[in-house]
């Protein structure tokens, strides 16, 4: 019964937490180049959105990788194999989308 009072110890101790820094938005990475470690898919309510962590100066931050265009290649250097460094990038006009490059 000790493992199960340590457990609700640690996910008590986790949801009063408030050291969690926050998930980067795709805009915020706009310019950067980070090594992608990891990607998952979760369900929003505007459909199947990719999560990654990253490596991104020094640190390993979550980061929202959204746009039409972003999440086909995104699901294709998944495909390829992580850890990946690549660099997001965006046209200057207001509907260009967010595309990735191999850094």
């Amino acid at each position: 019964m000790a493992k199960k009072n340590d457990l609700n110890d640690t996910l008590s101790s986790i949801a009063e937490a408030s050291d969690f820094p926050p998930t980067l938005s795709t805009a915020e990475l706009n310019g950067k180049t980070f090594e992608l470690v990891d990607a998952r898919l979760v369900e929003t309510m505007h459909g199947e959105r990719f999560v990654g962590t990253l490596n991104l100066d020094g640190n390993t931050v979550e980061a929202w990788l959204s746009g039409s265009k972003l999440h086909q290649q995104v699901d294709a250097v998944v495909a390829d194999g992580l850890p990946r460094t690549v660099c997001i990038t965006k046209g200057e006009g207001q509907y260009d989308p967010y595309l990735l490059t191999l850094a």
